[in-house]
């Protein structure tokens, strides 16, 4: 029988070996699937009850497997990336975004290079960054189901423009605005490396992780 995995954003089951590179529903990447397991609660191994006459005998998995489930340890925030170009603006949302240097403010993100966002950070040079907090469900959803080229994902949302022109989410713990200054090619993913340049507070909210988005959802 093939695997089946589920997009733990918005639900879509993929059958095969392996999980898409991208989700055909909401866009976002292999690292947000998860192995469906009937058997067994999502992401634990299956354990057998313990006999006197037997050692716990865990399941073991492939080189594969053992490395996909090792990175689902990896703690990861959630977020949503904005960008502007020529008057067009689209977001989405990304689990990788991650602080380089303090001094000065240095962060990267990972974006799927088929994405909208993708092209237009590639072409304004500048992107933003909307920390989600814990009540942010709805926003991972609403900017991953659908991509930016076929509608208006900020439409019904509440919204503020940078200093730098990009599109900010209002009810969220934190905005950034970040000016690319390098990137590196990393396969179906470009790892932009940016300075920030702006940044606001805008709740004490506690922020979003994977980790509790996938808890809650």
């Amino acid at each position: 029988m093939e695997k089946q995995w589920r997009c733990t954003v918005c639900g879509y089951i993929h059958t095969g070996e392996n999980p898409p590179e991208t989700c055909p529903v909401c866009g976002v990447d292999a690292s947000l699937f998860e192995e469906v397991i009937d058997s067994q609660p999502q992401g634990q191994a299956q354990v057998k009850a313990p006999r006197a006459s037997e050692q716990l005998n865990i399941k073991s998995f492939t080189p594969e497997e053992a490395i996909r489930k090792a990175l689902y340890k990896i703690s990861y925030g959630l977020y949503i990336i904005t960008a502007q170009f020529e008057e067009k603006d689209n977001g989405q949302c990304a689990n990788t975004c991650f602080q380089i240097t303090s001094d000065p403010a240095r962060i990267a993100i990972g974006i799927n290079k088929n994405n909208y966002t993708h092209e237009l950070i590639s072409k304004s040079g500048y992107f933003g960054v909307s920390i989600l907090d814990q009540q942010g469900q709805e926003f991972a959803r609403k900017f991953g189901y659908r991509s930016g080229r076929d509608v208006n994902k900020f439409e019904g949302v509440y919204t503020h423009r940078g200093e730098t022109g990009v599109m900010l989410l209002d009810d969220v713990t934190a905005t950034m605005e970040a000016r690319v200054i390098g990137q590196l090619d990393a396969g179906t993913h470009t790892l932009f490396l940016a300075d920030v340049v702006n940044g606001e507070l805008l709740n004490e909210g506690e922020p979003m992780t994977y980790a509790y988005f996938r808890a809650t959802k």
